[in-house]
């Protein structure tokens, strides 16, 4: 399986500092919130409005991408250092809906990659986790 530069870079990224214990705020993207890098993971949350004048079948709408990043144990199965399992992701997908003002999602995708092949074989006891859950929000 390949991993293209920039996943592996923030994979490592996340790696070092969860494993430091460091704390930072970065900006991922322009329309993105601030987000915190700390010993519960990283969490980047990605907003998008401008459907180009189309509407939604339930109205106007927000895309919302939530992507997790942490350490988990032995290949992955057991959260480590933050919890980057689908059932917390979407716990924080539906957070960051709630903070603008959704009463209604849709998910529309999911995805977890245990990544224990990147730097084998420590990758092997602390496993690089990252889970993403992304959809529409609805006001």
């Amino acid at each position: 399986m390949k991993t293209n530069f920039q996943t592996r870079s923030l994979i490592l990224i996340c790696l070092v500092t969860l494993m430091s214990g460091c704390a930072t705020t970065h900006k991922y993207e322009r329309n993105s919130k601030p987000v915190a890098l700390t010993k519960t993971g990283l969490v980047l949350t990605k907003h998008a409005q401008d459907y180009s004048g189309l509407s939604t079948p339930h109205g106007d709408a927000t895309y919302i991408s939530t992507s997790k990043y942490a350490l988990h144990f032995l290949f992955g199965v057991f959260p480590f250092l933050g919890n980057a399992t689908i059932e917390q992701t979407v716990a924080d997908f539906t957070s960051a809906a709630k903070e603008e003002g959704a009463s209604q999602v849709r998910i529309v995708q999911s995805n977890k990659n245990n990544w224990w092949f990147i730097f084998p074989p420590i990758s092997f006891l602390l496993t690089p986790v990252s889970a993403n859950v992304a959809g529409d929000i609805i006001r």
